[in-house]
């Protein structure tokens, strides 16, 4: 198997391949809206990949960032007074201004795992119809778990200091690269 890029993956394949991919991710969300419906136990198995991905995001990088992690867990839990479950949680001990952002959306990144194996299954796997739809299933995967959850959002807004820190950044790496 020789490496092959993206375009050519694509056109190696049948049509149909990436078309059953689509109806494939089309499935896929509509499962997941749905499978809080069939009760807790269901949902927390639906979601365990994608929590394991979510939560793993933080984790690497409060430890990159210098946020120190205290604490990991993917074992669900009820929340009381919320009607909810919390499916997995990092404990940063001290969010600074360097580290509080970035840890909170670090969930992002998973997209950016999502465009490699995108552009890179060619490589690994062949243009058949099994990999065709593994390939979508991993990209969905990936996609759906970098969502960031109404804490994340929080957090990556609680020191003003950071947030104006990355803002700056964020403005320079525009003005530079425009």
């Amino acid at each position: 198997m020789s490496a092959v890029p993206v375009h050519e993956f694509l056109l190696q394949g049948k049509p149909w391949y990436h078309f059953t991919g689509v109806l494939l991710v089309i499935t896929l969300a509509v499962l997941q809206a749905r499978v809080g419906r069939a009760g807790a136990f269901w949902l927390i198995l639906w979601a365990l990949p994608g929590t394991v991905l979510h939560e793993l995001a933080h984790l690497v990088v409060a430890l990159v960032t210098g946020g120190r992690p205290v604490g990991f867990s993917i074992v669900p839990h009820r929340e009381p007074g919320r009607g909810g479950w919390r499916l997995g949680s990092v404990t940063i001990s001290r969010p600074h201004a360097i580290s509080a952002l970035p840890s909170a959306l670090a969930p992002l990144t998973l997209n950016l795992v999502a465009y490699y194996l995108f552009c890179n299954w060619g490589r690994w796997f062949t243009a058949d119809f099994g990999h065709t739809l593994l390939m979508y299933a991993a990209i969905y995967l990936f996609s759906y778990s970098s969502i960031p959850s109404g804490q994340d959002i929080k957090v990556a807004l609680s020191n003003p200091l950071g947030v104006g820190l990355y803002t700056i950044v964020a403005g320079s790496v525009w003005l530079v690269l425009r």
